[in-house]
């Protein structure tokens, strides 16, 4: 299970792959989905019309929709899964 971030600088220094941290008093939610900080992770709007659905669980997130990283080359490896109570799935 991942774990919660104090901030993005916290995420990308300590966190590990699934970890998370709100930013901006919970408008956005980081989200480590790679091993490599920065490059492995996303942020995404938690307000707004373009917003992922979020269960309020500050401890263990649940998000909606799935999340789609491209791949990038020579950037990422891209990802896509979910972020369910707290764990990355895997699509």
């Amino acid at each position: 299970m991942g774990q919660p971030r104090k901030n993005l600088d916290d995420l990308d220094t300590n966190g590990q792959k699934g970890d998370w941290a709100f930013l901006d008093n919970d408008k956005h939610i980081a989200v480590r989905y790679g091993e490599t900080p920065f490059k492995g992770t996303v942020v995404l709007p938690l307000v707004g019309p373009a917003a992922w659905q979020w269960d309020g669980n500050k401890e263990a997130p649940t998000l909606n929709p799935s999340i789609l990283v491209e791949s990038v080359p020579n950037w990422n490896d891209g990802w896509h899964g979910w972020l369910r109570e707290g764990k990355l799935v895997t699509a």
